[in-house]
């Protein structure tokens, strides 16, 4: 194996390998005389099939195999031969692979290496001691969602016309010159009949809408607007309600009470208020470690490897593609919107790869560690918590590759915790309540 080291820049390396023409024989003999132990060709005995009809009929299959294994071996080794540690997997580049003719294989890899870094001023930062409250208007907003919950539909009798607020059973359809937008016929769905709940202005063919007969509106979308298929047309909303429905709420007293689990409204109570002050506490902890992060990510400049920054990037936008389509967006809308948040998802992909590197840095400084029993207090955790995905949970941390990112994920839990013991605690006032503004450890 012949290697060349290659630096673009500080961090930045490149490996071109060459692998010797008898390594690579080798391992073409190992890979033949694997198969031919296990193929059946027709006129053959079992393990006799000659070599010349093994490369003809799977040739192509077995270069590939022995390539991608040797690339795997030797990139492997060249690594370890000269001491590197990627940040994130090389990039490979195969650059010559006629194993066919001259038994050459030639490739590169490129990769950036995990810098440096000595944390330093994390003791002794200064932090609000903040007191948490939570409103009797607070508790009343949090039972009245927990009553939303436990509404139930009730068919409506008295009436034949659709009124907003609603929910109605009804085929909806969009027109354009006359002509369906789609060639899917619409089936009867469930609806509610409000803004927020119906996209693009179709509540407003609803409202007003009478039993069993066509309603129809039309509205004019702005050239730049959010959905494509509709930016700059008129379209003609036909709507046909079916059945009428109307949202029953149930009365707060101790028997709704008794229904959520609780001995009565008083107990009912008690738990909400429990429930928002935990949730509030929560909420402050993460300010605060948001807060001391920002403070030691400001003291210790770090230099971001460019392939850090990129897999940060990708899986963002892998997560904002997800979260806008299941918000309802078709995957060209949802792909257009993460295209417009570019700059927005690599400022806080470069934020996220910076708190990494410095909390990995700052537990193998303190030699903070998880060990297997931690580890598997967690994942046994999770899979109770997983409900009726507890199966799938359980299979998922069957795989090395998954308790291992877990491990490294409660290792920079335990990072962050360090950080925390260390600070100071200040008396600060009870702080407005509201999300974290976080970026995920």
């Amino acid at each position: 194996m012949n290697v060349n080291i290659e630096e673009p820049n500080s961090l930045r390396r490149k490996l071109t390998i060459e692998v010797e023409p008898d390594e690579i024989k080798h391992e073409l003999d190992r890979a033949y005389n694997e198969l031919k132990r296990g193929v059946v060709l027709k006129g053959f005995r079992p393990g006799h099939a000659p070599r010349n009809l093994l490369e003809r009929f799977f040739g192509e299959q077995v270069r590939g195999e022995v390539v991608q294994k040797l690339v795997e071996e030797y990139t492997k080794k060249a690594l370890e031969e000269h001491d590197l540690k990627p940040v994130v997997a090389p990039e490979i580049v195969t650059e010559q692979t006629d194993l066919q003719k001259d038994l050459a294989l030639k490739f590169s890899a490129t990769f950036d290496l995990r810098p440096t870094i000595e944390v330093k001023d994390y003791e002794g930062l200064k932090v609000p001691e903040s007191r948490v409250e939570v409103t009797d208007a607070e508790v009343e907003e949090a039972i009245e969602r927990f009553r939303l919950r436990q509404a139930t539909l009730k068919k409506v009798e008295d009436r034949t016309i659709v009124e907003e607020g609603d929910y109605a059973l009804a085929s909806i359809q969009a027109f354009e010159d006359g002509k369906p937008m789609s060639n899917t016929k619409p089936d009867d769905r469930l609806v509610e009949v409000s803004e927020r709940a119906l996209a693009h202005g179709v509540h407003e063919a609803l409202i007003g809408a009478e039993i069993d007969k066509e309603m129809r509106s039309s509205k004019t979308y702005p050239n730049d607007y959010s959905q494509k298929e509709l930016a700059g047309k008129t379209v003609e909303w036909r709507a046909t309600p079916k059945e009428i429905y109307r949202r029953e709420l149930p009365t707060v007293d101790d028997d709704f009470a008794k229904d959520l689990g609780d001995e009565n409204l008083e107990a009912f109570r008690t738990r909400v208020r429990s429930e928002l002050v935990a949730h509030a506490k929560q909420e402050a902890d993460a300010r605060v470690r948001q807060g001391l992060l920002d403070l030691v990510i400001e003291r210790n400049p770090v230099e971001l490897p460019e392939s850090l920054v990129a897999r940060e990037v990708s899986a963002m936008e892998s997560e904002l593609h997800q979260t806008l389509e299941a918000g309802g967006l078709t995957h060209e809308d949802a792909s257009e919107r993460v295209k417009q948040s570019a700059e927005d998802l690599k400022t806080r992909a470069e934020k996220r790869a910076r708190t990494a590197l410095i909390v990995d840095a700052l537990a193998d400084q303190e030699k903070i560690e998880v060990n297997d029993e931690e580890l598997g207090d967690r994942v046994a955790q999770v899979v109770t918590n997983s409900g009726r995905n507890r199966d799938r949970a359980a299979e998922f941390y069957r795989k090395e590759e998954n308790r291992e990112a877990l491990r490294q994920s409660m290792r920079r839990e335990k990072a962050l915790d360090f950080i925390l013991s260390r600070a100071q605690r200040e008396d600060a006032p009870a702080e407005p309540r509201g999300e974290a503004k976080s970026e995920p450890e």
